[in-house]
């Protein structure tokens, strides 16, 4: 790999995690994805995000667990897959649309919508 090539690669990468970085704080797409985060920093949402995850892995069944770290691990991937990291936020929009497939009372998150990579 030549310096230029080199350069353009660290350059689009770096483009990559500002994008990745922007996803996080963004409020439109928060109050879009996960409602409920709404008005909280990035700080008290990611927090508020590990709680509910601890929370749902107190009462979870073993079965549902791996469910949801494989449909986490399956997120992260897809978004991988672009050059990106899945914003906190995603975290909680994977464990709440697994819990209203479970028919269980959460907050209703955006429907998922498939998009080409």
């Amino acid at each position: 790999m030549g310096l230029i090539s080199w350069w353009k690669a660290r350059r689009d990468r770096a483009a990559r995690t500002r994008e990745s970085l922007a996803l996080n704080s963004d409020q439109d797409l928060i109050a879009q994805q996960t409602p409920e985060l709404v008005g909280m920093t990035d700080t008290e949402g990611m927090a508020y995000v590990l709680r509910q995850i601890a929370e749902w892995n107190e009462t979870c069944s073993k079965e549902q667990a791996e469910t949801f770290a494989e449909r986490l691990k399956s997120s992260n991937h897809s978004w991988e897959a672009q050059g990106l990291t899945m914003p906190y936020w995603g975290n909680l929009w994977v464990l709440r649309a697994y819990q209203l497939e479970l028919g269980l009372d959460v907050p209703a998150v955006a429907r998922l919508v498939e998009r080409d990579c």
